[in-house]
């Protein structure tokens, strides 16, 4: 079972190319952010020595694989679509329950202006190692680029607002207050 981040871009994203994506993502403080997530020093050096993207070929909407360990592990596969968007956004409409009235009517007026959708795949266990690092700072960069609203893997919505993520939405508990 996968876990994916989201990006809703409302402006194109798809002529990037994986060096785009990896120069776009080579100032962040990778060691900072997996601090905070008590990932050692070590691991981060250990990733950072595998990283690279490599362009996918085929007929699906895969379009990047992300390698931060060695081959034959699950790395990140980074999907870009432009096709089908009503169903995906249909899809992602049902996830509005859990939030207030107002979050729901800013992310729907964003989502209408969507043009393409981009989608990291990571297994579950991968949220705990450095791919989630990885994860959220090729999202950071898409976000920017695209002008992108972010779907996290908890169902939360962010906006990157001068490269930090800021959240737009809460959940809202079962009584109906945040």
């Amino acid at each position: 079972m996968a876990a994916w981040i989201r990006v809703f871009c409302t402006r194109p994203v798809s002529q990037l190319s994986a060096d785009n994506i990896l120069e776009g993502i080579s100032a962040a403080d990778f060691y900072t952010e997996a601090e905070g997530l008590g990932i050692e020093d070590s691991d981060v050096e250990q990733a950072l020595s595998f990283l690279r993207i490599e362009t996918l070929t085929g007929p699906s909407d895969a379009r990047f694989e992300l390698f931060y360990r060695p081959k034959g592990m699950r790395q990140i596969t980074i999907w870009v679509s432009s096709e089908e968007l009503d169903e995906e956004l249909e899809e992602v409409l049902e996830l509005l329950e859990d939030i207030s009235p107002s979050q729901v009517k800013r992310v729907k007026a964003f989502l209408d202006k969507t043009i393409e959708i981009v989608a990291l795949e990571l297994g579950w266990s991968q949220l705990e190692d450095m791919a989630v690092v990885l994860a959220y700072e090729v999202t950071r960069y898409l976000a920017r680029v695209g002008k992108g609203l972010v779907l996290a893997t908890d169902d939360t919505w962010w906006e990157v607002k001068d490269g930090v993520f800021k959240p737009i939405t809460t959940i809202v508990s079962q009584n109906g207050s945040p």
